[in-house]
């Protein structure tokens, strides 16, 4: 097995490859900057929720494969060098070259010949032959020759987890066929899953294309939700109409106020920046990030007061609240002067429930597992007049009962009950 330095290892990102690859006998070291998160994994604690991860790390502290430094010189002795730092945009949208830049600087010294360097990270298609210039030049080595390189963006499912790493396809990007065949060698110890040789540009444009499908579809179904408000229609029954279980993938998607996330804001404009027809996104984009706004003009025919938000983070039973809508929502409400109050009980700072009592409304934008009951949610309100927003249907009350997600407690036919 080798010897693997995964850069940026202790993010979300740089964790779940590194306990993957400490599980399969691989010893992995996580170089990170932030030394509280590496103190904590060290002591085998999570820095983040992370489904699945803690037995992953249990058993690799235990078997001694998972090692963490705040140094770059242990690259020196690695066989694999992953990096997981982004690649964020600039205030024109435009791709920074910067962090990976940097990280090239950083490492460059350490490097050696017949290593193999992986790109775990998100970038634009526009920056992968700079990447390759930079390391060369840096090092004096000549890819695929001298030294390896691919590009090997993590392909998650919407809802998927650590567990899902060990099956999924994983398309490697390589200039020529010796770092392909380098890097297959290495994912084929990691997953199961069809390994593909693609072009460094093709793989990028895979990992965002199949992001950007799913937050498309995301904006149709919110469109639909507004089409259907526009006729007095009920969204939630034309969806259940068409779709003979609820709990299976339905035909038409429910609404999402909160379709955010850390690469939505970002990823759209990686792909559209260089076509003529760039319309499809840059719609989706400004549907979903309008979500927020709809919430807000549904209350204004309502006398309300204090408003309360459940969920911050960016998507169910998760602590990441990168470029969740929830705070979007948040700022747009205190510009309108209302009272509001945050809960979520996966991020500490808001993570006081009492804060949620005698709200006049509550607004659902993240739908964590613990917010299934609506019973218990009333009992924390403590509001029998309590407005309830529930576009996305969560509720089978709201869904039932609502008016487009929309629910007066005092005025609802059926008696609240548990979502099953």
């Amino acid at each position: 097995m080798s010897k693997v330095v995964v850069i940026g290892g202790c993010g979300r990102l740089g964790l779940r490859i590194s306990l993957i690859a400490a599980n399969k006998g691989h010893n992995v070291t996580s170089v990170d900057i932030d030394e509280e998160k590496i103190n904590e994994i060290k002591y085998g604690s999570l820095p983040f929720v992370e489904d699945g991860a803690g037995i992953y790390l249990e058993q690799a502290l235990k078997n001694k494969t998972l090692k963490l430094s705040l140094e770059y010189d242990i690259i020196s002795q690695a066989d694999v060098v992953i990096i997981t730092i982004g690649t964020p945009v600039d205030s024109n949208l435009n791709p920074s070259l910067e962090p990976v830049a940097g990280a090239i600087f950083d490492i460059s010294g350490y490097l050696k010949r017949d290593q193999l360097i992986i790109f775990r990270n998100t970038l634009s298609p526009t920056i992968l032959n700079r990447i390759k210039t930079l390391i060369e030049d840096k090092t004096g080595f000549k890819i695929g020759k001298d030294i390896y390189l691919a590009f090997a963006p993590e392909l998650m499912d919407e809802h998927g987890n650590i567990h899902n790493l060990l099956t999924n396809v994983q398309p490697i990007g390589a200039f020529e066929k010796e770092s392909f065949k380098t890097a297959e060698k290495f994912f084929k110890t990691i997953t199961k899953g069809k390994i593909s040789w693609l072009t460094p540009e093709e793989v990028l444009l895979a990992k965002l294309m199949k992001n950007m499908s799913s937050y498309i579809q995301a904006a149709w179904a919110n469109e639909s939700y507004l089409i259907a408000e526009s006729f007095g229609a009920n969204i939630h029954k034309i969806a259940d109409a068409v779709s003979e279980n609820r709990e299976q993938k339905l035909e038409i998607r429910n609404p999402n106020p909160n379709n955010g996330g850390p690469g939505m804001h970002k990823e759209g404009w990686f792909l559209v920046d260089r076509i003529p027809f760039n319309e499809l996104i840059t719609s989706a984009f400004k549907i979903n990030e309008s979500m927020p706004s709809q919430i807000i003009k549904k209350l204004q025919s309502h006398k309300i007061n204090k408003i309360a938000i459940l969920g911050m983070t960016n998507k169910a039973d998760s602590d990441d609240a990168r470029a969740s809508l929830s705070y979007k929502l948040r700022k747009a409400l205190f510009y309108q002067d209302y009272n509001v109050a945050c809960y979520d009980p996966y991020l500490p700072e808001y993570s006081d429930s009492s804060v949620l009592q005698n709200s006049d409304a509550v607004i659902l934008m993240t739908p964590h597992k613990e917010f299934k009951n609506l019973t218990d949610v009333l009992k924390l309100v403590k509001n029998p007049n309590c407005l309830i927003i529930d576009l996305q249907g969560f509720w089978n009350e709201t869904r039932e009962n609502g008016n487009n997600g929309i629910l007066q407690i005092n005025t609802a036919k059926a008696t609240v009950k548990g979502k099953k």
